[in-house]
């Protein structure tokens, strides 16, 4: 489906994640977590754990951006499919993107599903999964 054909609902979810993702390609993390549930679980391919809640997602989040591991270059979401169930929003899409500082630098493709839930203050995002594809 097609973003024109999304309902009004779906758009919102979408313009959530998008601004999300803008945040996370600007290496900004004052802007990333306003998008962030204080009970989010993270799981990607280069952590061994999940982490669990918005104070250590932003502790690793920090470390990898001083550390330049995850340093975004470019970034670009592809194929998005919404599907919203009363208060609660699964995203799920394709990304690629530049990591890393100079001749570390890699690209990645990965496999991101979102799980948004509707707070007062808007929607939340409280489950990310990144899953690895193909590593260039």
């Amino acid at each position: 489906m097609s973003h024109t054909q999304w309902s009004s609902i779906e758009q919102e979810v979408w313009q959530v994640v998008e601004a999300f993702n803008k945040a996370f390609a600007a290496n900004d993390p004052e802007q990333y977590f306003v998008y962030i549930d204080p009970e989010i679980t993270v799981l990607t391919p280069s952590n061994p754990y999940r982490v669990e809640g918005i104070v250590d997602d932003r502790e690793e989040f920090e470390y990898s951006l001083r550390e330049g591991y995850t340093r975004v270059g470019y970034f670009q979401e592809m194929q998005p499919y919404i599907r919203v169930y009363g208060d609660t929003a699964l995203v799920t899409y394709f990304t690629r993107g530049r990591y890393g500082l100079g001749e570390k630098s890699r690209v990645a493709y990965l496999k991101e599903t979102d799980i948004l839930v509707k707070r007062a203050s808007g929607w939340k995002i409280v489950h990310l999964h990144l899953s690895a594809t193909v590593s260039g």
